[in-house]
């Protein structure tokens, strides 16, 4: 019976290593000091589901000033994949939801931002015979809130007009694992 309750979870593991799974990563962040990692799996032959993380952590000085940024980020993708040819691949749209928090620590004072997001995203993947991917893609949506705080005050920049605008974007480079 123990080897049943081991075998099992580590079969349907190892089964998940053969299918589709694209794997990219943002080469522009990189250049800033931001990790954007993205993983794909096609649900069925035109639907994909994408899940993103981001990590940044930037030091900078302005003015004399030091400043130091660390943040993270996740994004949850549906893409529908309009007449795709090797999986899931060509023009795609659908929805997308992100959260973000991000802290910047400055000469004596700490500000957080706390971002949850949703919208619409457009966005074309090619996939080369050799299963190397290139992506591009745009979102615009809602930020439902987005609050910053620090030592003295808070506000939620969400309910103001313009401020609760939400835009995403991806410029990837990347490889396919397994196949459909």
């Amino acid at each position: 019976m123990k080897n049943f309750f081991f075998s099992f979870p580590l079969l349907f593991f190892v089964s998940g290593l053969f299918a589709q799974t694209d794997v990219t990563i943002n080469p522009i962040g990189l250049l800033f000091s931001n990790i954007g990692i993205s993983a794909e799996r096609p649900i069925s032959d035109n639907f994909g589901l994408e899940g993103t993380a981001n990590f940044s952590f930037s030091p900078y000085n302005v003015f004399g000033d030091d400043f130091s940024s660390n943040g993270f980020g996740l994004r949850a993708l549906g893409k529908y994949y309009f007449k795709p040819d090797q999986g899931i691949d060509k023009f795609n749209i659908g929805p997308y939801a992100r959260f973000g928090y991000n802290s910047i620590n400055f000469t004596g004072d700490k500000v957080k931002n706390i971002r949850l997001a949703v919208g619409f995203y457009a966005g074309y993947k090619w996939v080369s015979k050799g299963h190397i991917i290139f992506e591009l893609g745009l979102g615009l949506g809602r930020a439902f809130l987005n609050n910053y705080s620090s030592n003295d005050a808070s506000f939620d920049a969400g309910d103001w007009p313009g401020f609760n605008i939400d835009g995403t974007g991806k410029l990837a480079i990347g490889y396919r694992f397994g196949t459909q």
